[in-house]
């Protein structure tokens, strides 16, 4: 008789996702509001769905946003409310908000799955494949606790937390890598360009078109007229 296999431990992904018309304002010389929530969308849409091919991830998308909750709804996200107002990463000025907003989320879901694991994940990164999500989180159950720099080294794109018996600690905002390799995360770096490229400028647009942007966000750089450098 086959001995039964142990039940997978969820791991629930955390998504923050400012105001639309509040998002990108370092594209703002290159695209009109309106075109920048379309952006913000699309680029949501391809990370939960590289979420979404990571066995036992759970997407929780934290906002105040009703569009945005609405999308992340129709693509099987569950929602949170964001009590200060839903700040992104990108939003230097709101990185203390941010990451109480993160804080909170990360003890209600606790509450609700105490022996669950996290990943606090920004929403921007549109060339994120699946198995670059799995592989980080398989080095941080490992260790207990890492960080993915983003691809200049001085901000975070994921934060990985398994240790279900302490607190998420986020960290976020400008040299935010430094703060949490400081705190005892294991730094992750390796083969994972999609999960280290955000995007906040058009040279970030140019990268993550060059490493290959999902569905969605490839559509919205057609309708835009975007062309990356060859």
């Amino acid at each position: 008789m086959l001995a039964e296999s142990a039940p997978m431990t969820a791991v629930h992904v955390l998504v923050p996702v400012k105001g639309l018309r509040l998002a990108k304002t370092r594209l703002a010389h290159a695209l009109e509001p309106d075109l920048r929530g379309d952006l913000v969308v699309a680029m949501l849409v391809d990370t939960l769905a590289a979420v979404g091919g990571v066995d036992g991830a759970i997407p929780t998308v934290v906002t105040s946003d009703p569009d945005v909750a609405e999308v992340a709804s129709a693509h099987g996200a569950r929602l949170l409310p964001d009590p200060a107002g839903a700040p992104g990463p990108d939003d230097h000025g709101s990185a203390a908000r941010l990451n109480a907003a993160l804080g909170a989320a990360a003890a209600t879901v606790r509450a609700r799955d105490p022996g669950t694991d996290l990943i606090a994940l920004q929403a921007d990164l549109p060339a994120l494949r699946s198995t670059e999500l799995a592989s980080a989180l398989a080095e941080a159950r490992r260790a207990g606790r890492a960080m993915v720099p983003d691809h200049g080294g001085d901000g975070t794109t994921a934060l990985l937390h398994c240790t279900p018996d302490t607190p998420l600690r986020p960290a976020f905002g400008p040299g935010s890598a430094a703060r949490h390799a400081a705190s005892g995360a294991l730094v992750l770096t390796g083969d994972r360009p999609g999960l280290r490229h955000d995007v906040d400028t058009v040279d970030d647009l140019v990268a993550v078109a060059r490493i290959g942007a999902g569905a969605a966000t490839s559509a919205m750089l057609a309708r835009i007229g975007f062309v990356s450098a060859s």
